[in-house]
Parts: structure tokens; sequence; C-alpha cells
């Protein structure tokens, strides 16, 4: 839609007051409901319980933004429209939802479908002006939807009463204008339920493994407030930086995850990563983004208390997709503990270049005594233990 400015005419006028209704009393009513089916505090369960069942994302990822933020006064219809549809126990209209009621269906879900459907008319529409008769035909349409909604409620004719002042009320022109950019840009800003359901297939991380990484990623963030970056941790971060994949060899409790962790918490604090706690090799080809960074951390890649050849042939099968992932900046931190690092078979695999391998009690990254007073300084030890 053009930038400029919309001239209030009469039937402009009309098209702003149906803006505000849609925006305004149809819009709030709908949030009413919503509070009456499921309580803010419990909206995120129930979400995430649906989402675990179904193993589809439903909503965008602004969306869910706005759904955790338990704020319902900043859902908009699209949003109020999916939750009412697949949280709550409200009956589905004779048509079914999705579908056009018939117009003898005065249901709770036949209403909700008309003030979606209202909303959607005028985001598909160019058309800038509504005649007076259309509009006195609009405005006792929109009247009856919001007056059944509230009886359902229980509650005051709070909007029926909304809905009638903006009948004849005097209009601000410069909300007028922003109430019809609103309504008429609706098709630039908002997708049908059916448009996000397409869209959020193309998301390469199921979300049911998404939240399990989360939390996994929130536990690690928990854990790195005792860490402590020592001398030579630019240089590592430097190595991480320029390769597609870096190797983090150590003996037990040298701190091998908890660096590799820190860098990927780093990563994402400071260049947007996602982090993917995985510890399956194949889930770097299974679940690389194309388009956005990530950081795939495996601990113990190559076995724990001793070698596994048929990891390291899963690796190497893997080597181009380390070597060259499919988003150049993702990035693939592995911890290896030193007895493994030490077979024979490593050498000449893979993870063997010197470059890719980051050695924590090599001579460059031994603790040295600036280190050791700071650990001893962040977990409150006596540094007269060092003398």
């Amino acid at each position: 839609m053009s930038n400029s400015k919309i001239k209030l005419t009469g039937e402009n006028t009309n098209l702003a007051r149906v803006a505000q209704m849609i925006l305004g009393p149809c819009t709030n009513v709908l949030r009413d409901v919503l509070r009456k089916e499921i309580a803010p505090s419990n909206l995120e369960t129930k979400v995430r319980a649906y989402i675990a069942k179904t193993k589809k994302p439903l909503i965008n990822q602004h969306q869910e933004t706005l759904v955790y933020s338990k704020d319902y006064l900043k859902f908009d219809v699209t949003l109020l429209y999916f939750l009412l549809r697949n949280m709550c126990s409200i009956q589905p209209h004779s048509n079914t939802w999705g579908n056009n009621p018939n117009p003898g269906d005065r249901s709770v879900s036949g209403n909700i479908e008309r003030i979606r459907l209202i909303r959607n008319e005028y985001g598909h529409n160019t058309e800038r002006s509504i005649s007076d008769t259309d509009f006195k035909k609009k405005y006792k349409y929109i009247k009856g939807i919001v007056k059944e909604l509230e009886n359902y409620l229980g509650s005051s004719t709070k909007y029926q009463d909304e809905v009638k002042e903006l009948k004849t009320c005097t209009m601000d022109p410069t909300q007028s204008e922003k109430n019809i950019k609103e309504l008429l840009d609706l098709h630039e800003k908002i997708k049908d339920i059916s448009g996000d359901v397409e869209e959020m297939k193309k998301t390469v991380l199921p979300w049911n493994i998404k939240d399990m990484y989360e939390k996994d990623v929130l536990k690690w963030k928990e854990d790195d407030s005792f860490f402590v970056e020592t001398h030579n941790f630019q240089a590592m971060l430097d190595k991480v930086r320029q390769q597609p994949f870096v190797t983090f060899v150590g003996v037990p409790g040298s701190g091998k995850s908890a660096t590799a962790r820190h860098i990927a918490l780093l990563l994402q604090e400071r260049d947007g990563y996602e982090i993917l706690p995985t510890k399956d090799i194949n889930n770097i080809e299974m679940y690389c983004d194309p388009r956005n960074p990530q950081v795939f951390v495996l601990d113990d890649v190559l076995g724990v208390f001793g070698f596994d050849m048929k990891e390291l042939e899963k690796l190497t099968n893997y080597k181009d997709r380390l070597n060259e992932p499919i988003m150049p900046e993702t990035k693939v931190l592995m911890t290896c503990r030193e007895v493994v690092f030490k077979h024979e078979a490593f050498s000449g695999s893979i993870l063997s270049n010197k470059k890719q391998v980051v050695q924590l009690h090599s001579e460059e990254n031994a603790l040295n005594d600036q280190d050791k007073y700071a650990l001893f300084a962040k977990y409150n030890l006596d540094k007269d233990l060092l003398s």
C-alpha cells in the first residue's frame, strides 16, 4: 500500500470507523474470551503441550515470543484465532473451523470465525472507502457479533457500547489514517494460519528438540558463571572463529566441555548463533540451517572410556559437512579425552589437523599462575594453597 497520506472523506471515515471497530472492540472481546478459557499463567504450558503432541510448529517466532510473554493485550486477531481454535475447548461451528459459518449459526466459534474473516476481508482489499449503505450493514453485522460474544462472557456491554460510539463519534484524522493503513496492510504483515504452517514447516529444528536443547543451554548458562577465561582463551576463540570445526582435547576435569560451552554461549550472545548441544554427529546434517548460523556442540565425540572406531567412521562420512557447512558461519565444537586422542587410529583422521585442535594441556594453554589465582578467587579458595 502507498505511504501517501489518506485524505479523510465521508466514505474514508466509514472505513476508519470499521477499522477501529475491528482493531478495538472486536479484538478486545476475543482477548476476553481467551482469558475466560485460559488464564495467562497457564497459556505457555498449554501451547508447549500442544506443540509436543502435534509435533508441528503452527505459530511463527514472533507469535511464540508473544505467547510466552503472557500479555494478552499484545495478541492480534490472527494469534487469538489460533489459540481459541487450538488451545481451548470451544466447539467448532457447523461448517468447522477455518470455514465461513452458516448465517444462522450463532455459536461462539462461529462468531470468532466471523471476526477473523472480516479482519482478513479488509486485509486483502485495496479499496480505501466504504459507502454509507455498506457501512450501515457492516456496523450492524459487527455489533451483532460483539453482542453475542459478550453474552457468552456474561460481562457488561462495554464492547457493544464502544461499537455504538464508533458509529457516530468524531474521528481523529491521524488515528484514523493509522487504523486504515493497519487494516489495509494486513496482507503484507500477517499470514493466514495455513501460510504460517507452510512457512514454519521449513524450519530445520523440530520444536520438541528445540525445547530440549534450550533447557540444556539454560543449564550451561547457570554453570558458566563459574567459568574463568584463562590467559590463552582469546587464541582459542580466534581459532573457533577461523575454523569450521574445532576439537578440545584434555584429561577428565580439564575443562574441555566448559570451554566449548562457554565459546558457544559467546557466539550466541555476540553473534546470534543458535546452540545445538547434540549427541549424534548425524544431527549436523539433519538440523543444519542454511539460513542462520549455528554452533553444534558434541562431547566425547569419539568415545568416553575408550576409542570408538564406529564413531570415527561416522565422522569421516560427514567430513564434507564439517569442512564446508551449508551455512558458512556455522561451527562445530567437539570434545575428546586425551587418551582417545592418542589412539593410533586417530592419526591422519579428520580431527588430527593441529589447526583445528585445542589441547588444553599444551604449553601455550596450560594454566599459569595468574590463571590459577583467578580460579581460586572465583571459587573462594585460599590462594596460599598455591605457595
